[in-house]
């Protein structure tokens, strides 16, 4: 059975935690990636998807549009893409 997408959310908040950083859950705006990360001073937008998750074309839109601001968000799929973000943002 593939792991649930709550369960990638656990896991990023407790390893995000295990650094000293902080995690949010937006529950506003429909589209926009579903977590808000702070370390060190700096925020990152990611949407969390399972390893075979699927992103919606409102959350593509969104997303594009955020980027276009100049805002660090993207999509991690999967536990060892969170390993990989909280590797890169502990550097």
């Amino acid at each position: 059975m593939a792991t649930r997408e709550n369960k990638v959310e656990k896991y990023l908040d407790d390893e995000v935690k295990r650094i000293g950083g902080l995690t949010y859950k937006w529950t506003g705006k429909p589209g926009v990636p579903d977590r808000i990360i702070l370390y060190k001073g700096k925020t990152y937008f990611r949407e969390i998807k399972t390893i075979d998750g699927k992103v919606s074309s409102e959350q593509v839109r969104e997303i594009i549009r955020m980027k276009l601001q100049g805002v660090d968000v993207d999509i991690i799929f999967g536990r060892n893409q969170v390993d990989e973000f909280v590797k890169s943002i502990k550097c």
